[in-house]
Parts: structure tokens; C-alpha cells; sequence
């Protein structure tokens, strides 16, 4: 599916050639001579001569694979309730800088991340969530962990249907939770303060 959607060549950065291989093994792309490393998760990926993406810690062939999967679960019923685990998961594995605009935009993610793993939180209320997180802003700025060999977003493009998506996605989700452990005790702090527990 991936490789469908990626082949070809222009200006957006959803076309290119086929992009590489994610953390599962599987061929979500075709061997290629012309690669680029992704600085955020790592991810080889075949060059796709694209501008660079609004995200800094993000490759243009990286951030090409994670607009695909936005927009699949806007367009697609089917995979709009587990959308926001893409957002999350994407954006604490691709942390930027230290600016309020990150440490906002880094904290709420790793909030909500938390919620839906540890506590069971409906991922549908990851944009209610956001909101009031937001205005009531607890986080601080966190050092990140080394976030490279975990699974990528060229993994979760690799799935056939809603079902395998959902799976792959709740897999990466805990992977990328998992290396931020160091901060899970001031995480769950700010959900305790803010009084996001259900």
C-alpha cells in the first residue's frame, strides 16, 4: 500500500520513490542506491527529493510516511479512533527543541501517551485531552532519550488493513513510551496534577 502511494516523483512529499525498511523486517519499499537517515528515529530511507518538512528532527522521507498515515485515518473511518497514537507516537519520537512551543507540544503527547497505555484512556479523547492540557500547562522541558532502533512510522504503512494497523500502532505507541521511561515518574506527575486520571 506504502509503496503504491509513495512511487513517482514531485513536488509533494508524499511522492517519491519507495521508501525503506522499518524495525518489523518487512519490504515496505524497494532497495535503493540513494538513501537518507531520519536524525529523529533513525529510519534509512530512500531519498525522495523533497523540501524539507516544517519538523526539524524529522527527514523529508520520514515525515512523507507520517502525512500518509494522518491522512489515512482522516479519510478512512476505520482508523480515525486510534489517530491520535500516530500524533502522539510521531511527535515524542521526533522531539524538536527546547522552545515553549515544543516543550507544549512534546509534554501533551507524552501526557496523552501515558493515558491511553497506563490508564486505559480512549485515544478518541486525545484532542479533549490536548486542549485542556494546554490551557493548563504542567510539563516542563524533558531530555530525550535515545529514540533510534525502536519501530517507525515505514512500519505501521506496512499494514493491510485496520485491524493489523491498530496493532502496529498500539506496539509502537508502548515502544516509544517505553524509552522515555526515565521521565515516567514526572509524566504521570503532571497528569496527577493537572488531574487528568480517570
Amino acid at each position: 500500500m506504502a509503496q503504491g502511494l509513495l512511487a513517482g516523483v514531485g513536488p509533494s512529499p508524499l511522492h517519491g520513490p519507495p521508501l525503506g525498511r522499518g524495525r518489523t523486517g518487512r519490504n515496505s519499499v524497494n532497495e535503493v542506491n540513494s538513501s537518507t537517515e531520519c536524525v529523529g528515529c533513525g529510519l534509512s530511507a530512500a531519498s525522495i527529493n523533497a523540501p524539507l518538512p516544517v519538523h526539524p528532527k524529522a527527514s523529508a522521507e520520514c515525515f512523507a510516511l507520517y502525512t500518509h498515515l494522518l491522512a489515512r485515518s482522516y479519510q478512512d473511518p476505520a482508523y480515525q479512533h486510534v489517530h491520535q497514537l500516530i500524533v502522539d507516537a510521531y511527535n515524542t519520537q521526533h522531539p524538536e527543541g527546547t522552545d515553549n512551543r515544543t516543550i507544549q507540544g512534546v509534554g501533551v503527547c507524552l501526557m496523552t501517551l501515558c493515558l491511553f497505555l497506563e490508564n486505559g484512556v480512549d485515544p478518541r479523547e486525545g484532542p479533549r485531552l490536548h486542549k485542556a492540557m494546554t490551557q493548563n500547562p504542567v510539563f516542563t522541558w524533558l531530555k530525550p532519550p535515545r529514540l533510534h532502533g525502536l519501530m517507525t512510522v515505514a512500519d505501521i504503512v506496512t499494514a493491510t488493513d485496520p485491524r493489523e494497523h491498530e496493532r502496529l500502532l498500539w506496539e509502537w505507541g508502548r515502544q516509544v513510551w517505553q524509552a522515555w521511561a526515565p521521565h515516567h515518574h514526572e509524566i504521570r506527575q503532571w497528569i496527577t496534577r493537572g488531574g487528568y486520571r480517570t
